[in-house]
């Protein structure tokens, strides 16, 4: 399988088209914009009907093959996708609870550091470890987080001996055992760093150092963040699989997803383009809600972040945004201009025409934070189940979306133990904490902390990398 005739091209026109071989390790443009692939694969509608016979990882290989070319041999990819969900505690990879008759959680945090970033960043570090001895070269990752990804990307890399890698992460306003996922781990290979400002600041500064075209070549780096291809053409998986297991006919369907930075909902938003029966698609935000804001009256505005519950939906620059404006639009001009707009007014206005378009595949409903504890509260008393603030974010945004679907699907994107210390306060129960969290309280930490400053990051990356 595989597609040697689709190439990747900049949400902001970049010339240069790539193959999926140099995709996977570029991250932005040198234009400053996206990668997105020319067209969308469609799968026919038998594939997809044969997925309620197949495992996650068949699935998988169905959905990835159409985005990769020669370089990846099928007979590789599927090693890869096996060796990637080896270490998830479920076999099902994204198993499914239910709540009530319509109502579903797809449980995406049964990988190493329980979280759904775990289901790319451990195909991620397979896939680029195999091209990596294919060509006998040494990269230099990194990366921004805003409490999940940093750990999921760090487990994928570690030890990895082709490679460095290099988190930030907003220094105090990411759970402890967010931070301790990575902070915790003995590599001599992983660098923590932790910058005084928010999740956006750190965004801005990776997205400096790679707009630096000369640096970004000399010291070979590369993006883990959902700006990588790979992270969103990983997430549209879990969509087939949870509609192979749970649509029979013809029913409505609307998934609800916690959103920040917009990679995991824009994977929903490719899933439906790629032929999947999806209705609707809920950006779920919690207080920090320019998504639902940009829905509702086409202004598109940066505030200040609230630090919230579900802190790693504390975002006000959601960069996958750009993806689906291009996507709507096909003009990369017009992308440039309102990305600019975006950098030096911290703002921009959308037409009724786009947003209208929007709204054939999304709503958006914000959940506060009341909400969000309560949401906490009543599902562990009515189901005996215990979800995480950012699962509570994506149920409690769902509930106020029209009442016309037959399948509510919650994405829930975290393992209640990473915010213990909120979750157990609601519920005042502990039981739910896993041991191995319990254990790694204990360990020591290694991390350096940096001000908000692009150069100070800029000349630590600069004197731990060969």
């Amino acid at each position: 399988m595989g597609n040697d005739s689709l190439k990747y091209i900049s949400t902001r026109g970049y010339q240069e088209k790539l193959e999926f071989h140099d995709v996977i390790f570029e991250g932005l443009a040198p234009d400053g914009g996206l990668y997105i692939p020319e067209t969308w694969p469609r799968l026919d509608n038998d594939t997809i009907k044969s997925f309620n016979k197949k495992t996650y990882q068949e699935i998988a290989f169905n959905v990835i093959s159409p985005y990769v070319d020669k370089s990846l041999p099928s007979k590789s990819l599927k090693t890869i996708i096996n060796k990637a969900y080896s270490e998830f505690d479920n076999s099902e990879i994204t198993p499914i609870s239910k709540l009530n008759d319509n109502y579903y959680l797809l449980e995406l945090y049964h990988g190493p550091t329980f979280a759904f970033k775990d289901v790319a960043m451990q195909f991620i570090g397979q896939l680029m470890s195999y091209y990596l001895n294919q060509d006998n070269k040494y990269i230099n990752i990194l990366g921004a987080t805003s409490g999940d990804t940093g750990a999921a990307a760090i487990e994928g890399f570690k030890d990895i001996k082709s490679s460095k890698i290099f988190i930030l992460h907003p220094y105090n306003k990411i759970s402890e055992v967010q931070r301790k996922f990575m902070t915790t781990v003995k590599s001599d290979n992983v660098h923590n760093i932790a910058v005084k400002g928010s999740f956006d600041d750190c965004q801005i500064i990776i997205k400096e150092i790679f707009s630096d075209y000369e640096y970004k070549k000399q010291k070979n780096l590369t993006a883990v963040n959902s700006i990588n291809w790979a992270r969103i053409m990983c997430q549209i998986v879990y969509y087939f699989y949870a509609l192979s297991r749970l649509k029979n006919n013809n029913e409505k369907v609307i998934f609800s997803v916690p959103t920040g930075n917009f990679g995991d909902i824009l994977a929903g938003y490719i899933a439906k383009n790629m032929g999947l029966a999806i209705d609707m698609l809920n950006i779920a935000t919690n207080e920090n809600d320019i998504l639902t804001r940009t829905l509702e009256s086409g202004s598109h505005k940066l505030k200040s972040v609230k630090s919230t519950l579900s802190p790693s939906i504390d975002i006000q620059i959601s960069s996958n945004f750009e993806r689906l404006l291009y996507d709507i639009t096909k003009n990369s001009e017009y992308i440039t201009t309102i990305m600019n707009d975006l950098k030096n007014l911290n703002s921009y206005q959308l037409s009724n025409s786009i947003t209208d378009k929007i709204k054939e595949s999304f709503c958006s409903h914000t959940v506060t934070e009341s909400e969000v504890k309560m949401l906490i509260k009543d599902t562990y008393n009515q189901h005996n189940i215990v979800i995480d603030p950012h699962t509570a974010v994506g149920l409690g945004s769902a509930k106020k979306c029209k009442n016309i679907y037959d399948l509510i699907i919650v994405l829930s994107t975290a393992h209640p133990a990473k915010f213990k210390d909120t979750v157990s306060s609601v519920i005042n129960d502990i039981s739910f904490i896993p041991t191995k969290i319990e254990k790694m309280m204990n360990f020591d930490e290694k991390l350096i902390i940096l001000d908000n400053d692009v150069q100070l990051v800029k000349n630590f990356i600069t004197d731990n990398t060969v």
